[in-house]
This record gives structure tokens, C-alpha cells and sequence, in this order.
């Protein structure tokens, strides 16, 4: 079990930092550009780095992992987070699975991300989460473009470290994995992982649990956040005209709310809970 120097057990926090409206609007096929969202996405920037330890202290940095698009509609943001000594990552070009995407394909759209995500930070890349974790164990063709453009990858999830290594011993991909670690917290075959939406519908202490349970098992706890998980506000939402030309628009006005109303207003004090009970070990890249 990793420790601060305090004695507190620390995890890895992480950031999918991503354009909601403009992802839904491309998800689901509407005719409109979405506006930008540059003030609220500002402040959940800053209501992320609040609850981060001061930046005198171990920990103080952490990784992001941006979409290109975030890249090209929020580039003085993106500038920020590097300025601001955080990690700049890799979220795909789009917000979009990468099962769905030929080789080829996923090769073209990381390649020109990480060049923009690069550009715009003036850091180097060295990191990628697929968005929505949206890759296999076991699709070691698509892992191995992921290795021709990234030293690391954080996509995919384990139980505990014997887990890890027995999938290592089979992986012919030369690729350091950082896994976010999911855990049975029931007794039912339900298996929690940290952060997103099981950190907003589930109670603090169950999540508390598959940390400690990760920790047990020898296997780093990471937790996952987005942007829109601690801004409280519904500012982020799309408006009626925005979701102009979409399929089933009035499920979709609705709908969106699951991501970006509901419990986000108790996601501080979970996360505060949390921190209060776990140090961060900062930047994933410090692990390479």
C-alpha cells in the first residue's frame, strides 16, 4: 500500500476532461454547434484543483486527459491546466469509442490529438484513457496502435494485482497499463469502479470500501472525474434549439440531466470525504 509521508494511503486523481455539449451534439447527430461553455468550464477547473493539497505539498499535480476537441475550442484552458504544472493527456480526438474505430482509423484520430493537445500545452504527451473506457483486455490490435503514439495507457480494469499480472504475462504489447481498479462491493456479481457515475449514485462509503479493497489486492486505486461531475448548475446543459435536428430531441433534453444534474451537488462533500481519508500521489507520468 503506497503512503504520504503523513502516513495517509494515497491514490491517483484523474481528470476526463472533456466537451460535453459538443460530444452529445455529435453523439446524437443535431445540426447545431453547440456554444461554448468557456465560464463553466473554468469553474469546474477550479472547483477540481480546490480540493487538490496545496501546491507546496506532494500531490499537488495531477493528470487531465483532454480531448482534441477540448484542444481546439478551449485552448487557453488547455494552456492553464499545463501552466498550472497538471498533466496533459490524451482523451481521444472526439469523444468517441474506440471499439467502433478500425485501426487505421484510431491511429489517424490519436495521432492528430495528441499533435493538437501538444501543441496547444507545449508539454509532451505521454499518456491516453479511451474515452469511456471503450477497449478490451483482450483487443491487443487496437492497444497496439495506442503503443505506437503513447508510453502509457489507462483504459482498462482490474480486481487486483494478480489479476494485472496474469494479463501482463499474455499481453504481447509493449505498453505500460495503469488501470483504474474496480471492485465487488455486494454480494451480488456487481463490480464498482472509482469514480464517474459510481461515485455520484453510490454512497461515499461504498466507493471508501473499493478503495480500500483495491489497496488490499496490491493494485493502485485511481479515481475519475469529469468536468461537469462538481459544477452545479445545469449551464453545461444543451438547450432545446441546441438540440435542433436530433433524434428523440425531447429524450435528449431530458436525459442529459442524468450526467449533468443529478447528485452533482453532493459531489464535493464526497469528494472532500475522500480526500480527507486519501493523499494524491499526483501526476500518473511520475510513474513511468
Amino acid at each position: 500500500m503506497k503512503k504520504l509521508t503523513n502516513d495517509k494511503a494515497s491514490i491517483y486523481y484523474t481528470i476526463d476532461f472533456e466537451d460535453f455539449s459538443f460530444d452529445l451534439c455529435r453523439r446524437i447527430g443535431t445540426s447545431n454547434t453547440p456554444k461554448l461553455r468557456t465560464e463553466s468550464l473554468y469553474k469546474s477547473y477550479f472547483n477540481i484543483t480546490e480540493l487538490l493539497p496545496d501546491k507546496n505539498q506532494p500531490g499537488s499535480k495531477i493528470t487531465f486527459f483532454c480531448t482534441g476537441v477540448m484542444a481546439d475550442r478551449y485552448p487557453h484552458l488547455i494552456k492553464q491546466i499545463a501552466q498550472d504544472g497538471h498533466e496533459i493527456a490524451c482523451h481521444g480526438n472526439f469523444h468517441e469509442d474506440i471499439f467502433r474505430m478500425s485501426p487505421n482509423e484510431i491511429y489517424a484520430s490519436l495521432k492528430l490529438a495528441k499533435q493538437k493537445l501538444s501543441e496547444i500545452s507545449k508539454t509532451e504527451i505521454r499518456g491516453f484513457r479511451a474515452p469511456s473506457f471503450s477497449i478490451a483486455k483482450n483487443d491487443f490490435e487496437r492497444l497496439d496502435v495506442i503503443s505506437k503514439l503513447f508510453e502509457y495507457d489507462s483504459s482498462l480494469h482490474f480486481s487486483s494485482d494478480t489479476e494485472f499480472k496474469e494479463w501482463m504475462a499474455l499481453c504481447p504489447i509493449n505498453l505500460r497499463e495503469f488501470p483504474v481498479p474496480e471492485q465487488k462491493i455486494t454480494p451480488i456479481n456487481f463490480k464498482l469502479k472509482t469514480g464517474g457515475s459510481y461515485l455520484k449514485l453510490f454512497p461515499v462509503c461504498l466507493v471508501k470500501n473499493a478503495i480500500h479493497q483495491s489497496l488490499q489486492n496490491d493494485i493502485t486505486p485511481i479515481i475519475y472525474l469529469h468536468p461537469y461531475d462538481l459544477f452545479y448548475g445545469y449551464k453545461l446543459l444543451l438547450s432545446w434549439s441546441e438540440l435542433k435536428g436530433a433524434k428523440s430531441r425531447l429524450y435528449w433534453y431530458f436525459r442529459q440531466t442524468q450526467w449533468l444534474g443529478v447528485f452533482n451537488w453532493i459531489q464535493k462533500q464526497k469528494l472532500k470525504n475522500i480526500f480527507r481519508e486519501f493523499g494524491s500521489l499526483g501526476r500518473l507520468d511520475g510513474r513511468l
